[in-house]
């Protein structure tokens, strides 16, 4: 282990630096199956080094999976063209099918939706931190003004469907539309489903 891990001041990096070191981890071993000391080991810090950054893995968890899910919605949001002229609903759509192919195409976010996860992930689905990124990220985009408490309401609502979506696949990409379109759509694009 090195001891100038933090040499260079920068301590701001620091806690990007153990989010960075666990990807590969979950990726080798699981999310469950990652203990703190193995993600000390591979940030190349100590463990109360990485106990003053994440108090214990559950906050580890939450601030790895609200960076990733911010991360996640930048880049298909940077990566997709979107004609000017299509319909709000069908981008939309587009969009949240996009999400769901990144995220399985992603090992280190793939790994998250396995069967042995499961429980993690009911338990990162339900947590502000998550919800926030998704709320702030996503639901503003396409619902800016919406007050806060709404668009967390709503973000808890995304963040379900695409958890349900992600750990129990629809038969393929046309049923998972059909259920994001039926189920959804209509509570991220109508002004009267959210009561703030």
């Amino acid at each position: 282990m090195s001891g100038d891990w933090l040499a260079d001041g920068r301590t701001e990096l620091a806690g990007e630096r153990i989010l960075d070191a666990v990807r590969a981890l979950f990726i080798d071993k699981g999310v469950s199956g990652v203990g703190m000391a193995e993600v000390a080991d591979a940030a190349g810090c100590s463990r109360a080094t990485l106990y003053r950054y994440f108090e214990n893995r559950q906050a580890l968890y939450v601030a790895f999976a609200g960076r990733e899910a911010r991360q996640l919605i930048e880049r298909v949001w940077r990566d997709r063209a979107v004609p000017a002229s299509a319909e709000p609903g069908e981008q939309l759509l587009d969009t949240l099918t996009a999400l769901l192919a990144e995220v399985r195409k992603t090992p280190h976010l793939a790994v998250w939706f396995e069967p042995s996860n499961a429980g993690i992930v009911a338990q990162l689905a339900n947590s502000a931190g998550v919800v926030d990124a998704l709320a702030t990220d996503f639901v503003a985009g396409f619902r800016p003004g919406l007050p806060a408490i709404a668009a967390e309401r709503l973000g808890r609502w995304v963040v379900r469907a695409m958890v349900s979506l992600l750990t129990l696949p629809g038969a393929g990409e046309d049923e998972e539309r059909a259920m994001l379109r039926d189920f959804v759509l209509p509570f991220l694009l109508d002004d009267r489903t959210v009561i703030a």
